[in-house]
């Protein structure tokens, strides 16, 4: 009987345990279930944002691009904010829904959007995705505005290269473009501002100096991606260097304006320092074309232009350069003793050599009649180089021009400059498999036939002869390294009676180029014209044929002044121009009015005009001697 009373009592004890026990589960659960409440019901969209939530997330601060400077501190490339529509997948709860309010609000393509996203897919959800590249101020300000509309979609600023003179200078600043190679393989404090590089001119010359290092921060972003706090202390970026060039753009706008609607190149430069004052090549191009990536169709344009206005004519154009070449002539004749000043040849606008039926022509169609050298400059007479060429030549015509330095690249530091070729037996040899023969000396006398020279090359040579044979190399900026100056062992006799006959070609009544003839400025210049056909096959053609443009000749014109002191020398090449006096005179003609009235300073007018008329009585004794 006792053992059943103590079996009841136990039982009811564990029954109460179990009560509690249960009663203990049911508040535990009744707890959980009200925090679960208070969870997913009361706080549950301020859980749900922290969910999407904020994130710890890398913002590079890419580097400034080093501004490009002209002479007189006028920016020609600079760096503008370019304002990226960006957007991450991740900070997105309803993608579609958000880019139909982006295309609505902002009046922007959906499907080029989509575009954007479908060639990013592959790309992580915490990534950007640019949906657009450079988008109008007024919209991305709207989008920062009512940003909360936008889930997951902001703006973000970037440099963008901007060049405020558009064409101006093109070939010479050059553009910039997206980096071809693995940028990943860069120092990552180079990464970002490396994405974006310099592709041609001084931008791809001085790309590495120009490139900055970057900075960053470490930022916590929301769920709507924007910016909460700045983690740690941000790294700045450091701008690259800053380029200042020798370029003044006034020169470069009248050069500009002075080749409208003309193919070809313009070079102006200080003959005494080698600075390179304007250079330009036309057509020419908008280099903001390539800032943020060149569209298909602009790209295509510039590819199909028959002008090639991509490439830069003033180094890398390859030309005969006609008459001016007859300076070299002139020296290899005079330092060989083949002529003196007083030598005198006939012409009859025709000149036979032995073995050869058709005779070689000048050309003013009645001749010259009895001239010498001076006369010969100044008319700038075939037929007294034909005679002077091959008593000197070809091979010392040859050696000449290398004194000059023709058939050399000039060293002046942008990409891709061409060297030309200057003639010999030698050469020909080695590149016709024939040597040359006696009648190809007449041609090449007077810059024709094989001879090519780039419009820098011809500049330098009348540089040189400018500087009583001082070799200053062309240089584009203020602070430039490389080549030192050179003396070339040529006779200051010999390039005196050259510059009196380059003097005369403008200020003498018989000079093939009076219209750049300047009062109290003495300038010495000379004309040539390059063939673009040979007269043999110009003869085939009917009169329709000759007069399209493609078969007119190119039109040379150089000059340097004040020929006593010389401070500028001009070049022009108008391709397809016809004659040098024509239409290359005008374009330098402009040039120097602009100079000589805006820029020119004469260091002390007393001194200035007794240089003047040392000069011009040197001149004139001359001159009545080729007259007598």
């Amino acid at each position: 009987m006792k053992l059943e009373t103590m079996e009841f009592e136990e039982l009811d004890r564990i029954r109460i345990r179990l009560i509690i026990l249960g009663g203990v589960v049911i508040l535990i659960f009744s707890l959980l279930a009200s925090r679960l409440w208070f969870l997913q019901i009361t706080e549950g969209k301020k859980y749900t944002e922290f969910s999407q939530g904020n994130r710890v997330r890398l913002i590079p601060e890419p580097a400034l691009r080093g501004i490009i400077y002209d002479r007189n501190g006028i920016i020609l490339a600079e760096n503008r904010p370019a304002y990226q529509l960006q957007l991450i997948r991740e900070d997105t709860p309803d993608l579609e829904n958000t880019l139909e309010k982006v295309s609505h609000a902002l009046n922007l393509s959906l499907e080029e959007m989509n575009k954007q996203i479908m060639a990013k897919q592959d790309l992580a959800q915490f990534k950007p995705i640019i949906l657009i590249d450079d988008l109008e101020y007024e919209k991305a300000m709207y989008l920062e505005a009512f940003q909360d509309d936008f889930p997951g979609v902001t703006i973000v600023v970037q440099p963008r290269r901007y060049y405020p003179y558009n064409n101006l200078a093109a070939h010479l600043i050059g553009y910039v473009g997206i980096v071809q190679e693995d940028w990943k393989k860069l120092p990552e404090e180079k990464r970002s501002s490396s994405q974006i590089v310099g592709h041609s001119g001084v931008e791809l010359m001085e790309n590495d100096h120009m490139i900055g290092l970057d900075g960053g921060r470490q930022a916590e972003v929301d769920h709507m991606g924007r910016e909460i706090q700045v983690l740690g202390e941000p790294v700045a970026s450091v701008p690259g260097e800053d380029i200042h060039l020798n370029i003044d753009i006034r020169l470069q706008k009248v050069a500009t304006k002075a080749m409208e609607g003309e193919s070809g190149a313009v070079i102006v430069t200080k003959p005494r320092t080698g600075e390179i004052l304007a250079l330009a090549s036309f057509p020419d191009f908008d280099p903001n074309l390539f800032s943020g990536g060149i569209d298909l169709g602009n790209w295509d344009r510039l590819l199909a232009n028959p002008e090639d206005p991509l490439g830069n004519k003033a180094i890398q154009g390859l030309y005969a350069p006609g008459s001016i070449f007859k300076i070299i002539t002139a020296y290899a004749g005079l330092d060989q003793g083949v002529i003196t000043p007083q030598t005198e040849h006939v012409c009859k606008a025709e000149y036979f050599i032995k073995g050869r039926d058709e005779p070689f022509k000048c050309w003013k169609e009645e001749g010259h009649g009895k001239v010498n050298l001076l006369k010969a400059i100044m008319g700038s007479c075939n037929v007294y180089f034909y005679n002077t060429g091959v008593g000197a030549g070809v091979e010392q015509i040859h050696k000449y021009a290398k004194l000059f330095r023709l058939g050399k690249i000039t060293g002046m530091g942008l990409h891709n400059e061409k060297a030309g070729t200057i003639p010999s037996n030698e050469w020909k040899i080695a590149n016709l498999k024939e040597p040359w023969y006696e009648g190809e000396t007449p041609v090449a006398s007077i810059g024709q036939g094989y001879i090519t020279t780039t419009p820098i090359q011809v500049i330098n040579l009348i540089n040189i002869l400018a500087n009583d044979g001082l070799w200053i190399p062309p240089s584009l900026f203020k602070e430039q390294k490389g080549l030192k100056p050179q003396k070339i062992p040529l006779k200051e006799e010999y390039l005196n009676l050259i510059r009196e006959g380059m003097v005369a070609v403008v200020n003498s009544p018989g000079g093939t180029a009076k219209k750049v003839k300047f009062e109290e400025f003495t300038v010495a210049g000379k004309t040539a014209t390059s063939q673009v056909i040979s007269h043999k096959t110009l003869e085939t053609m009917d009169n329709e044929t000759k007069a399209n443009k493609i078969f007119q000749n190119h039109a040379w014109f150089v000059a340097f002044g004040p020929a006593e002191d010389p401070e500028i020398s001009v070049l022009a090449l108008v391709e397809h121009g016809g004659g040098g006096s024509k239409a290359a005179a005008p374009v330098v003609r402009k040039i120097l009015s602009y100079y000589i009235d805006n820029i020119y300073k004469p260091k002390n007018n007393e001194i200035q005009q007794q240089n003047f008329e040392s000069t011009y009585l040197k001149f004139s004794d001359r001159l009545r001697m080729a007259f007598n």
